[in-house]
């Protein structure tokens, strides 16, 4: 949703102090606690994991309109810190915070649902994160490696 093009409905039309970027990240958040009230009303808050994630930094040629990566360094298509560190969250019973990957969701949501990972791949770069998601306990990531290979430049 704040992907330029951006759109915000009328009822958050200069909602924000924060300008049309603004409305739309507190649309989404509107809309985010709408779907965790429901859930809560409908009692399976207990029972449920909702994943909040973006896939990238701020598009910075965009300026205020792109979104904005905060003290991080540079935005989406950098393998600095403000284009690759992105907010994930997991909402579900108990709070917990570890560093994790959106790699990780494979193997997280294969243990959730007591799916097989595959056999043939010896080797696999997606983590389960249930022990940490379920149990508080430590994740099994102490860090994440970054790589952009330049394509087409001498």
């Amino acid at each position: 949703m704040p992907h330029v093009l951006l759109f915000r409905s009328k009822a958050f039309e200069h909602h924000s102090t924060s300008g049309l970027y603004g409305d739309v990240i507190e649309e989404l958040d509107d809309t985010v606690g709408r779907i965790l009230a429901e859930l809560s009303l409908l009692n399976l808050a207990d029972n449920t994991l909702v994943v909040f994630t973006s896939d990238n930094g701020p598009w910075l040629k965009y300026k205020t309109l792109g979104g904005s990566a905060g003290l991080l360094r540079d935005g989406k298509s950098s393998v600095w810190e403000g284009g690759m560190r992105v907010p994930a969250l997991f909402w579900g019973p108990g709070i917990v915070h570890d560093i994790g990957s959106t790699l990780d969701f494979m193997a997280t949501f294969a243990a959730l649902s007591n799916a097989e990972l595959p056999a043939s791949q010896p080797v696999l770069d997606s983590l389960n994160l249930m022990p940490v998601l379920a149990r508080g306990e430590k994740g099994p990531r102490d860090e994440i490696f970054l790589f952009r290979r330049s394509v087409g430049r001498g």
